[in-house]
């Protein structure tokens, strides 16, 4: 790649100029504007510069360095003196008075304003006024306008005298007002008086035209009587008494009239009956195996104790006796082959401590009656087989508490000799 050099003259005969100062002005001559990268040119400096010092600041009772004023003002300052050279004084008198001169010549400018708009309204005809009027009603906001009416009666009624009585001065309309500013202002109006095409304000003169169905107070008879309506109202139904042994069919012949009904769903809401009062009744000498009952932790419940159990224990439930408290072996085989875990669960736990007592001859020898009975009721529900089928499911494929109950009541089943029972 070629280098672009540069050419110059070297003058031999000339004796005040250096060729390094030569070749200077050659190369300043050939600069062109948009040249931007120079030579470095290094400086002398004019004196040694000093070591850097820690700045000093004031100190102050609160701890932060105290306020330092200015000894000059600001370039903003100086630009706002330059613009507005009228404000008067220095530079240092502003910041004294400059709000209250601003005030005052905000004032003045208003009051310019309000002198030249009365003079050009006062130099205006009736007819000029009134078009002035229409087009500005006719470019603004109907809303706009009724806001800047309310916002002049408001001001006007605020500068009005407390006097109830309002002079005539302050009902004037803006016709004379403007012809009082004008003789006050000195202001002489090329137009005739307008004062002669104001209103006259006699009420002799001004007629009010009377309402057609404007009537006396004395003939007012008052307000018409409303119609009245009528609201159809259901009948009452009658007071059901829930002791009435009628008292389900009743209830839906009354509320549910529509729906169909089943006395069998509403049966458990029926009082037991004395077959079911009768069936495990501390008075009866003798019961079957399959009607004894157990609690949650597979101890035999006798019938005088399962009439005395509080129905807070969680023992009461809809079946053959309601009134007694406990689980037979068939109502325990049901509820583990039941949808719902929950129930299962219960009837694993329970099933699995009643076979460890059976086992281990809590409830007698097992050539006894009613050890015979019992393990009749649990050959007949399957509950063995129940409880190894749920045992040998794999835990993360089913509910995993009926799993571990499954698990523990078979354990106990082995701890408690782990015998089967077989028909005869």
């Amino acid at each position: 790649m070629a280098v672009r050099g540069q050419r110059f003259h070297v003058d031999l005969d000339g004796d005040d100029e250096s060729p390094q100062q030569q070749v200077g002005q050659d190369q300043a001559s050939s600069r062109t504007p948009w040249s931007l990268v120079t030579d470095i040119h290094e400086r002398s400096p004019s004196a040694a510069p000093r070591p850097p010092s820690p700045s000093k600041c004031r100190s102050s009772q609160g701890g932060f360095p105290a306020h330092t004023s200015r000894t000059r003002s600001s370039a903003f300052k100086q630009r706002k003196a330059a613009s507005y050279p009228n404000l008067g004084g220095s530079e240092q008198s502003i910041p004294e008075t400059g709000v209250s001169r601003l005030a005052g010549s905000a004032s003045d400018q208003k009051q310019e304003i309000d002198l030249g708009n009365r003079q050009k309204i006062a130099a205006m005809s009736t007819e000029a006024i009134a078009n002035a009027q229409q087009e500005i009603r006719a470019s603004l906001d109907p809303s706009l306008i009724e806001r800047l009416l309310k916002r002049a009666n408001i001001e006007e009624d605020q500068n009005a005298d407390d006097d109830p009585l309002i002079d005539a001065k302050s009902q004037s309309t803006p016709i004379e007002k403007i012809a009082s500013s004008n003789e006050s202002t000195g202001i002489t109006p090329s137009q005739p008086s307008l004062e002669r095409v104001a209103p006259s304000l006699n009420p002799e003169d001004v007629h009010i035209k009377t309402p057609p169905d404007l009537e006396p107070v004395s003939t007012f008879t008052g307000y018409p009587t409303p119609p009245s309506f009528h609201f159809p109202r259901p009948p009452t139904p009658p007071d059901l008494d829930p002791e009435d042994p009628e008292f389900l069919s009743k209830l839906h012949s009354t509320y549910f009239p529509s729906l169909p009904t089943n006395p069998n769903a509403l049966s458990w809401m029926q009082p037991p009956s004395p077959g079911e009062i009768e069936a495990y009744s501390p008075s009866r000498d003798n019961l079957h195996p399959s009607a004894v009952r157990f609690d949650f932790r597979g101890r035999l419940l006798p019938p005088r104790l399962a009439s005395q159990i509080s129905m807070t224990k969680g023992l009461h439930h809809h079946g053959v006796a309601p009134e007694a408290a406990g689980y037979t072996i068939p109502e325990l085989s049901h509820l583990s082959r039941s949808s719902i875990p929950s129930q299962r669960c219960i009837a694993y736990q329970t099933l699995g401590r009643i076979l460890y007592r059976l086992g281990t001859g809590v409830f007698g020898p097992e050539d006894h009656e009613l050890c015979q009975g019992i393990w009749q009721c649990i050959g007949q529900g399957r509950v063995l087989d129940t409880l190894t089928a749920e045992a040998a499911r794999d835990g993360d494929s089913g509910n995993r508490s009926c799993w571990v109950t499954a698990t523990e009541a078979m354990w106990l089943w082995r701890k408690g000799g782990g015998r089967r029972w077989k028909a005869a």
